[in-house]
């Protein structure tokens, strides 16, 4: 008996502490599928082209639809290798190192379907034709944007490099492969340099020269650091990674004026 209770004892000094040393800490779920789909419509006028994205996405472990946005803008051609754009963002659902709340008792991430964020973009875009390759076929495209989210005065940059291969058909696009890297990087908040990153695999199939169908595969790396709700707790620190493998599956929309 003596030596049970000693056994006891030793479990609530060693694991108890660490059991609560953990608690406030958010737990990334294993094997997560995410799914994005989208609405893209470009409609091009001479060197201005205007376009607005509809999207929706599934996410965590239950598989929700949580994730949604509207985007409207345009983008301007600036050189032969350059465009420019601006965009305006309203979008519900996005998760913020801060949503993960202090419950008293426990913690949670809580439920953003309900709130309504908006988000200022701005983009810059070079390409080059990669004429030295085989095929004459490929582009480089180095995508840059700035975000500025008017909810919490986040300030976000995002790059991405890519390679495109275009498949012609009859001299007409049939088919676009594409892999590009996205790197996520916040410019006032969190505790790492990358708040995000992923490479995926992009494939576009031009259906007419109107209608194009859009498939995508990415792993995704997200780091969160440690939530307001924590600091004010006393809790200590912590910074988290979740991976997710995201597929998109979409249509674009292109037009001409």
């Amino acid at each position: 008996m003596k030596k049970i209770l000693f056994m006891l004892i030793l479990c609530s000094i060693f694991i108890s502490p660490s059991l609560i040393f953990g608690s406030h800490v958010p737990i990334p779920p294993d094997g997560v599928l995410e799914m994005e789909n989208y609405i893209r419509v470009f409609l091009k006028y001479g060197s201005y082209t205007p376009t607005l994205s509809l999207e929706g996405r599934w996410e965590d472990e239950n598989f929700q639809f949580r994730y949604r946005a509207i985007t409207l803008g345009g983008y301007y051609r600036a050189t032969k290798h350059l465009k420019v754009g601006a965009f305006y963002r309203l979008q519900q659902g996005a998760r913020h190192d801060d949503n993960w709340i202090n419950l008293d008792p426990g913690w949670a991430w809580w439920d953003t379907r309900g709130r309504t964020e908006h988000v200022l973009l701005l983009d810059a875009t070079p390409r080059f034709l990669l004429d030295f390759l085989p095929g004459q076929s490929w582009v480089f495209t180095l995508k840059n944007r700035y975000l500025f989210n008017t909810y919490n005065s986040q300030h976000t940059l995002t790059v991405r490099p890519g390679i495109t291969y275009f498949l012609l058909g009859n001299r007409e696009p049939r088919f676009n492969f594409s892999f590009n890297y996205d790197f996520y990087i916040p410019l006032n908040y969190g505790d790492t340099f990358l708040y995000a990153h992923w490479p995926y695999l992009n494939v576009l199939y031009h259906v007419s020269g109107i209608v194009k169908l859009d498939f995508s595969a990415a792993y995704k790396t997200v780091t969160w650091s440690t939530s307001e709700d924590a600091i004010l707790a006393g809790e200590s620190e912590y910074t988290v990674r979740a991976n997710s493998l995201v597929f998109g599956l979409g249509m674009i929309l292109q037009f001409e004026l």
